[in-house]
């Protein structure tokens, strides 16, 4: 899975350089669901100090299932969750009518959590699907395409430490 992102890139001096890729969101924004757009399109899901960043989030989970289980050939729904970067929230990405996905994991030589270093949402080559794309720090990364993506945010209880610092 190389060049996994098409228009967010890491720059060795600039970092992660998204201005291409919110241009190319806006470009694409009647296409979308509005409240897709707006968390895809929202800065302050890839800034890199935002609580709301998915950016040092902790994959917690992966589960691939059958929408339907008793039936012979049944849409299949993925789900990702994350355990946000201040540790105060749960994001939980529903992606629904899979039709590919892929996994590509270089050998760990830990066993710490997997930090999300970045991800890129857009349609895919011909403009049908809707793909996601991971890159996490030790070398995992992941794409999911499907037919339809949403998402949900709970906040958890947090210290009386975590509570003063800000967004």
């Amino acid at each position: 899975m190389t060049d996994v992102f098409r228009f967010i890139r890491d720059d060795e001096v600039l970092g992660w350089t998204v201005d291409p890729y919110f241009a190319y969101l806006a470009s694409i924004e009647h296409r979308l669901d509005p409240a897709l757009y707006a968390f895809v399109s929202d800065v302050d899901r890839y800034n890199l100090t935002s609580r709301k960043s998915l950016h040092d989030a902790w994959l917690r989970k992966l589960s691939l299932m059958p929408v339907d289980m008793h039936a012979r050939a049944s849409p299949m729904r993925l789900e990702l969750e994350f355990l946000g970067p201040y540790h105060d929230r749960i994001f939980r990405l529903y992606y629904d009518d899979v039709l590919a996905y892929g996994l590509n994991q270089q050998l760990r030589t830990h066993h710490r959590n997997q930090d999300l270093l970045m991800h890129e949402f857009r349609l895919d080559e011909q403009g049908e699907l809707l793909e996601h794309m991971f890159e996490f720090d030790d070398g995992l990364y992941l794409k999911v395409a499907c037919q339809a993506m949403s998402f949900e945010e709970v906040m958890l209880e947090v210290e009386a430490d975590d509570a003063d610092r800000s967004d």
